[in-house]
């Protein structure tokens, strides 16, 4: 290879690895008509998904289960494999025994901690931000010994890719963040795309770089007000077209195609933001069927049934134990209100759970987890 180069950047021989360094942003990008039309669908989607938002009842709850989705489909494309049931029953236990259980509550928490260093300090995104997540993301998870929160100091390898050598990285990454806060010459959707591919290829992280610079793509739409919350997740799309996904990537490196990558990427918005307008819409349906039937089913204990419905948008899968501290009462009224949510179809057992029986939300869990919402 020696040292040659491409549009999307170099080659550079060092003793015996053969490092590619990626080309500084913003690069000349071709804006044609196929790519102004995919940018106005994306728009269009993410306007969409803005409305619903607003008209979701228990909005909060829902998106908390939805970025747990997110996290299990951006974890499954690095071979980490769990589900979206024990993910949420984990979640208000301190750690999981189940490590692919924890690195995905891990994926959440870092999530979470970089829209609150957003939003409540003011951090812009920036190499600080991406550092902390990622400190947050490998806290007390096989990647722990791969020094979380600090750039690597050694060459790693990506498949055929050596990514660009240590001395090169925080340079390439101040470019990075000046990209993402001073650029205004390319529309916001093509600069969280550019970011995305361009975080990938630096790879500055010993573990956790595909989870970080996917993470990158919520936060800088947050940023850039394109989403007012952090649940809009192409991570589905990328799992579902993976082998598209990485030869996208790699077609920016081998052949300077930021096209082709920016026109997937903005398929990927649109078709993440009709998704999750398609299941919020359905669980709003859902939602005002069950809260129908508690008015007219039961209105002696009204009050406390919408509290337990309300929470079970956030834990689908409760224990009686757990509805009895939720609404402060005995064990036999929480069972009683629990086998009232048992006969209105509300609620159903948890399988395979036989010593402290677990009830499940399921027809909204079914929304969730099908592949497809017609």
């Amino acid at each position: 290879m020696g040292n040659s180069s491409s549009r999307g950047g170099h080659y550079e021989k060092i003793a015996e690895y053969n490092y590619f360094i990626p080309s500084k942003l913003p690069p000349e990008i071709k804006i044609d008509q196929e790519m102004m039309e995919l940018y106005g669908e994306a728009m269009l989607s993410l306007g969409k998904f803005a409305e619903a938002q607003t008209r979701i009842p228990s909005k909060r709850r829902f998106l908390h289960v939805y970025v747990a989705k997110e996290a299990i489909f951006s974890s499954q494309i690095e071979n980490i494999n769990t589900t979206l049931p024990q993910v949420l029953e984990y979640k208000s236990k301190e750690r999981s025994e189940n490590e692919d259980v924890q690195e995905v509550l891990n994926y959440i928490e870092a999530l979470n901690f970089g829209d609150e260093l957003m939003t409540d300090k003011n951090l812009p995104v920036s190499s600080r931000l991406i550092r902390e997540c990622h400190k947050k993301l490998l806290s007390g998870v096989r990647g722990e010994n791969k020094t979380p929160g600090h750039y690597r100091k050694v060459p790693v390898f990506v498949g055929e890719l050596v990514p660009p050598p240590a001395h090169y990285i925080e340079d390439l990454i101040y470019n990075l963040e000046k990209f993402i806060n001073e650029n205004n010459s390319l529309l916001p959707l093509l600069r969280v795309g550019l970011t995305h591919v361009q975080f990938e290829t630096i790879h500055p992280f010993l573990d956790g770089n595909g989870r970080i610079g996917r993470l990158l793509i919520v936060l800088m739409m947050m940023d850039y007000k394109l989403i007012n919350e952090p649940v809009l997740y192409p991570s589905i799309f990328f799992m579902k077209n993976r082998s598209e996904y990485y030869s996208r990537l790699d077609a920016v490196r081998l052949k300077g195609d930021y096209e082709g990558w920016i026109k997937f990427f903005l398929r990927g918005i649109k078709t993440s933001a009709d998704d999750i307008v398609k299941r919020a819409w359905k669980i709003d349906s859902l939602l005002k069927d069950y809260s129908y039937a508690i008015a007219n089913q039961l209105p002696r204990v009204r009050k406390n049934a919408e509290k337990l419905l309300e929470q079970l948008c956030e834990t689908p899968i409760m224990t009686i134990n757990d509805v009895m501290d939720l609404i402060g009462t005995s064990y036999a009224t929480a069972q009683k209100l629990v086998n009232s949510f048992i006969e209105l179809d509300i609620l159903k057992h948890e399988d395979q759970k036989q010593r402290n029986k677990a009830f499940v939300l399921w027809k909204y869990l079914n929304i969730l987890e099908k592949d497809v919402i017609d």
